[in-house]
């Protein structure tokens, strides 16, 4: 590490399941850019007191943003692209000359990419997802461009769940959007089941939803990086469904947010 090294933060309320410091700082490294990543433990309370802080410091560049600063965070932004414009929600964001921040939101594109990478196919899937907050509204915004065949989202809040459908028919007029609530929802007539809460990030969280609902032939998408393989994850394998682990949806961000650090 040099004086000129740029410095990148991953900001997050508990930190100990983020990756992306290890991932970023190992593709500054392999591509020779002379920079890294570090973890940014913040409560919730304090989020814009320490944004505030970094606009001060010149050699802090930007970071990733996860649970729960998502949407605090794109408040704080003089300027929000299109995705976090939708979602309302924000996981990278970087200064301009003037050390405003600027927000996008790469979760969508990330999960797609992620997952069309293992040789997955979206076109005329029926897909699930389960949660209406900063990632489901990521995805959901990024699915509608995927032609799938329908969409249906679960969310213990139902009309916040109703809310996002109205938001993606207004975008894609087309596209057929259910709502149901977690208490009785049906699974056998999808083909993509989507977990995009946060359940499973921690040790007692329970199972997002119940995999015996599903089909044999059913893919269940967990976002949840760490642990890797999740109680959601464990129990759809041991039935027998095809799996799609969370890391590829950060994996899959990389080139996206190199183009927007302009750093690669």
């Amino acid at each position: 590490m040099l004086a000129t090294t740029k410095v990148y933060g991953c900001i997050a309320h508990p930190i100990d399941h983020v990756k992306a410091p290890t991932l970023f700082t190992s593709i500054f490294n392999k591509k020779k850019i002379d920079a890294i990543m570090i973890p940014i433990h913040v409560y919730p309370e304090n989020l814009e007191n320490v944004v505030n802080s970094l606009k001060l410091v010149r050699n802090f560049h930007g970071m990733t943003v996860t649970i729960p600063h998502k949407q605090s965070i794109s408040k704080l932004c003089k300027k929000l692209d299109d995705d976090a414009l939708f979602t309302g929600a924000v996981n990278w964001i970087k200064f301009d000359e003037h050390r405003n921040l600027i927000g996008n939101n790469f979760d969508g594109k990330g999960f797609i990419n992620g997952f069309l990478g293992q040789n997955y196919i979206l076109k005329d899937k029926r897909v699930c997802i389960f949660g209406a907050g900063g990632a489901a509204v990521a995805i959901a915004y990024a699915l509608t461009d995927t032609n799938i065949k329908s969409l249906k989202i679960i969310n213990r809040n139902v009309n916040k769940a109703f809310h996002l459908k109205e938001k993606l028919t207004i975008k894609h007029k087309s596209l057929s959007v259910d709502v149901s609530n977690v208490d009785n929802y049906i699974l056998d007539d999808c083909d993509v089941i989507i977990n995009a809460t946060s359940l499973g990030l921690r040790d007692g969280d329970q199972i997002p939803f119940d995999v015996d609902k599903t089909t044999k032939n059913s893919i269940i998408a967990d976002i949840i990086m760490q642990p890797k393989d999740t109680k959601l994850l464990k129990t759809a394998k041991n039935l027998g469904r095809s799996i799609h682990y969370g890391k590829y949806m950060i994996e899959s961000q990389t080139d996206l947010v190199g183009q927007f650090l302009e750093i690669w």
